[in-house]
């Protein structure tokens, strides 16, 4: 089959989406002599690699390859500073303009199947040919009185997504069985057409491997103590800081000496969270880091006393996978589906008990086999599911649905009826 791949994160500053999409990506480039199907990914990252890794696999970056010559060069230019510019509003024009492109380029070449990695992708996908859409999170209709999923048109906007494009999924993939539930249960979809597929570890290793720094010359860098819990979350209101504050504000009236670092780009709820830190007289005690880069925030997990998770959001989250693979122990919320995912690897916590929070923190601290418990637990279960792993079920599934698809004409070669 000809397959499409759209991504939708180009840019790191995504957060858990772009990583997802990335791994996934650069797991599809290593197992390419394996494909049998002819696969393009679709994406504007430029970190990629070649753009013909192998005879199988072809990555192509729109605008710029899809558009050239399509429309004048003054027009993708301006779609380049729309990205550039900042403005959400600008950046999702360009985007539409851009995904009207691939639509066509892929109705045009014919292709058979799209695997959409992210729901923000499918807008690049055209209905006509089958697709899978992976599927994060469904907490509108869970948790419908968070902002982000409330405000505005946003509700509606989620509602008549899922509603008109999950039913006509080829395949519907979540990374638990909690999220097959949640499908089937808000959405009525067939469970035989719900894959669950676990999220893999990110190889966030990598990123430190031939840039390696001592712990002392790392935190003298970012003037960050010793000792200090960890939590990468970009300033949502579902993220939780508040608690988090709250709990930590418990753990330094004993533990006078531990600091807590913060990082990720501003979603709306920053100012507030550092009127929480001020009002909890904790500006001393809380350094807050902002956008780091890969190679950082690998440092961040590998020197930190522990990750501390407490999202209201589930139930599938990458932080907690990245800190198991550096050896980092990871302290999450009990959101449902969280102990399916991460196991016995990490303490599990009520993202809405402070005191229930500060004494997890409390109990890495003062207790070292806890601490070496937790890292050795989830170094095991890192190793256990890696993105090569993932893409291996995306292409048995795409073997699976091949002999359902030569049902009917549309590429320009069919395997012979033997």
């Amino acid at each position: 089959m000809k397959v499409a791949i759209p991504v939708s994160a180009a840019f790191p500053s995504a957060g858990g989406g772009y990583t997802f999409e990335s791994e996934i990506v650069a797991a599809l480039i290593d197992l390419a002599p394996e494909i049998r199907h002819q696969v393009t990914i679709f994406s504007g990252a430029k970190g990629d690699g070649q753009e013909t890794p192998h005879p199988n696999l072809t990555i192509l970056h729109p605008p710029s390859q899809l558009m050239a010559g399509a429309v004048p060069t003054v027009l993708r230019q301006g779609m380049g500073l729309a990205h550039a510019s900042g403005s959400p509003k600008l950046a999702n024009q360009a985007d539409k303009v851009q995904a009207a492109f691939v639509r066509r380029f892929i109705l045009k070449n014919r292709f058979d199947f799209a695997w959409v990695l992210a729901p923000a992708a499918l807008i690049q996908c055209p209905r006509q040919i089958p697709y899978a859409l992976t599927l994060w999170d469904l907490q509108h209709r869970l948790q419908p009185y968070f902002p982000e999923v409330n405000q505005g048109r946003e509700w509606g906007k989620r509602e008549r997504f899922y509603r008109a494009n999950l039913p006509r999924a080829t395949y519907v993939v979540t990374g638990t069985e909690r999220g097959k539930v949640e499908t089937e249960r808000f959405y009525q979809i067939a469970l035989e057409r719900i894959q669950v597929i676990p999220f893999p570890t990110p190889r966030l290793g990598d990123a430190i491997a031939n840039h390696a720094s001592t712990k002392e010359e790392f935190l003298a860098q970012h003037r960050l103590p010793s000792q200090y819990f960890f939590y990468p979350a970009q300033f949502w209101p579902h993220k939780n800081h508040y608690n988090l504050l709250k709990a930590f504000k418990i753990l330094v009236s004993e533990h006078k000496d531990v600091a807590l670092v913060l990082t990720g780009s501003d979603k709306g709820n920053a100012s507030y969270v550092k009127q929480l830190i001020h009002d909890l007289d904790l500006v001393a005690k809380v350094h807050i880091l902002g956008f780091v880069s890969k190679e950082d925030l690998a440092n961040l997990y590998k020197h930190a006393l522990a990750l501390v998770f407490p999202t209201h959001f589930g139930p599938d989250n990458l932080p907690p996978l990245e800190a198991f693979s550096l050896g980092c122990p990871v302290i999450a919320s009990q959101v449902p589906g969280a102990a399916e995912q991460l196991g016995d690897a990490a303490l599990l916590v009520d993202q809405r008990d402070a005191a229930q929070m500060a004494w997890a923190m409390k109990s890495v601290c003062e207790d070292e086999a806890l601490r070496h418990d937790l890292i050795q637990k989830g170094l095991t279960r890192a190793k256990s599911w890696q993105p090569q792993d993932y893409a291996r079920r995306l292409i048995a599934l795409l073997d699976e649905f091949e002999s359902i698809r030569y049902c009917w004409p549309n590429s320009t070669s069919h395997p012979s009826n033997t």
